[in-house]
């Protein structure tokens, strides 16, 4: 299995997080209420798997849907995923995803970016970075790490540290 059928993976999580705002009346509780989501009173600064990320002011962890160190084995690779998803009072999430492979180094020459996905450089990062419909996505080598930051195009440099 690739690395990019990982990043279906937490685009799929990300979808099913989505799901029960449909049965929030916005008049009545907030969805951070509804999901139980306590905001970030200040930007914040998270550690997931080594990798530090800023998460901005207003955004809560969605506890429940956090993966941390899960490994799966798929033929002789053996894989490591973290996941981690935050959601503003506006319903826009942001996804943290840190993948490590076993006697695998990522870097920049060994990722596969996305179809469309053009290369950039992010507060010192280089990837490849991709939006559509105003959700982008930045993919990027750290410590031997593929990581990846989806979410709101002008959230996602604020986030890259």
């Amino acid at each position: 299995m690739k690395l990019k059928h990982f990043l279906i993976i937490g685009l799929a999580i990300a979808i099913v997080a989505v799901a029960p705002l449909s049965a929030v009346d916005d008049d009545d509780v907030s969805i951070l209420t509804a999901l139980d989501i306590t905001p970030f009173n200040e930007d914040t600064n998270v550690t997931i798997d080594g990798i530090n990320f800023n998460v901005p002011k207003g955004y809560g962890e969605q506890k429940d849907l956090t993966k941390d160190d899960d490994k799966y084995n798929l033929g002789s690779e053996e894989i490591t995923l973290s996941n981690h998803q935050y959601m503003n009072k506006d319903g826009d999430l942001l996804n943290l995803q840190v993948i490590f492979i076993k006697d695998k180094n990522y870097t920049m020459d060994s990722l596969t970016p996305d179809d469309g996905a053009v290369k950039k450089t992010i507060n010192g990062k280089d990837g490849f970075y991709s939006e559509q419909d105003g959700i982008a996505m930045f993919m990027y080598a750290q410590d031997g790490k593929s990581v990846q930051v989806t979410g709101k195009a002008d959230v996602v440099s604020k986030v890259i540290v």
